[in-house]
């Protein structure tokens, strides 16, 4: 159908109404609901539905004047289905927008600014309702682009407070926190590691069989504190241990810091070409490449 200009006042009105109901009820719902913080209190249930039935039902009630723009608001019961759906998608939303806010990701302004964004997410996912597909198109991805973003810079910040707690607990400095490339038919043993105030240690465990039969030994990586010679090459030591197994350690010393291998256990010996390999390719470790090291996988 040809968009005319009584139309295109309707589509702007029916988004405007969205918007505005986005920005004068859900910053109230959200002070009554959370006070200052984002946990819920048990005691605070009861407002948050009732912030949440508002919002239902004034997007029911003001979309009424410009309910034949859209094909589900033109019966009462589409358009309570339609204000539950714009509810829920724009609060999906707004909680990524205001993860990203409170990370310090993304600056809004005053309260006046912030109360008019909140009416966004809301304006965008009344959009996807508008017949056109350049229309639907635009609008479902800035909703999903608002979402991934405040989402990942959500996870991005809380990984960093981690690792700020974390630090405080070693002598090393962040960029000490080194990780090498695992040797051939091993994998980092995520949530075995540990960082402690003498050092960060990284343990890994074989996923293939020996190429020589038996088993693999068990390996093990070190970052600690240690004066040296900068630059001196890596330096070997084995020893035999009971059992017949043996125990190899390659290390060297880097910027002031002393950088371990250790291959030991019974089974094939170790491949020392792979040990040397993971001295050579430490490098800074990233915050989820730690945080991966550190906890447990379910955790």
């Amino acid at each position: 159908m040809k968009a005319t200009g009584k139309r295109w006042t309707h589509l702007a009105l029916y988004l405007g109404l969205v918007w505005a109901a986005g920005a004068l009820v859900v910053p109230r719902a959200y002070r009554i609901g959370f006070g200052r913080g984002l946990g819920i209190d048990v005691d605070r249930l009861p407002a948050i539905a009732i912030g949440a039935a508002a919002m239902v039902g004034v997007l029911a009630v003001g979309v009424a004047p410009v309910g034949h723009v859209v094909r589900p608001c033109r019966t009462p019961g589409g358009r309570l289905g339609w204000a539950v759906t714009v509810f829920v998608g724009g609060t999906v939303g707004l909680a990524a927008g205001v993860g990203a806010w409170r990370s310090g990701a993304l600056h809004v302004g005053g309260p006046a600014q912030r109360a008019a964004l909140c009416g966004v997410p809301y304006a965008l996912v009344a959009a996807l309702f508008i017949a056109g597909v350049t229309v639907r198109l635009i609008s479902g991805v800035a909703v999903l682009g608002v979402v991934a973003y405040g989402t990942a810079v959500t996870h991005k910040s809380q990984q960093e407070k981690e690792m700020r707690g974390l630090m405080a607990s070693t002598s090393l400095a962040r960029q000490e926190l080194l990780l090498p490339d695992p040797p051939a038919g091993y994998r980092v043993d995520e949530g075995n590691g540990d960082l402690a105030a003498d050092g960060f240690r990284v343990h890994y465990v074989p996923y293939a069989p020996s190429t020589a039969g038996g088993g693999r030994p068990d390996v093990a990586f070190m970052v600690s504190r240690g004066a040296g010679r900068d630059g001196g090459g890596i330096i070997e030591a084995t020893r035999t241990l009971g059992g017949g197994a043996a125990e190899i350690v390659l290390w060297e010393h880097r910027d002031g810091t002393r950088l371990t291998v250790t291959a030991r256990g019974p089974g094939g010996p170790a491949d020392r070409d792979e040990l040397h390999r993971m001295l050579r390719t430490a490098r800074p470790a990233s915050d989820a490449e730690v945080l991966r090291v550190l906890r447990r996988p379910a955790a």
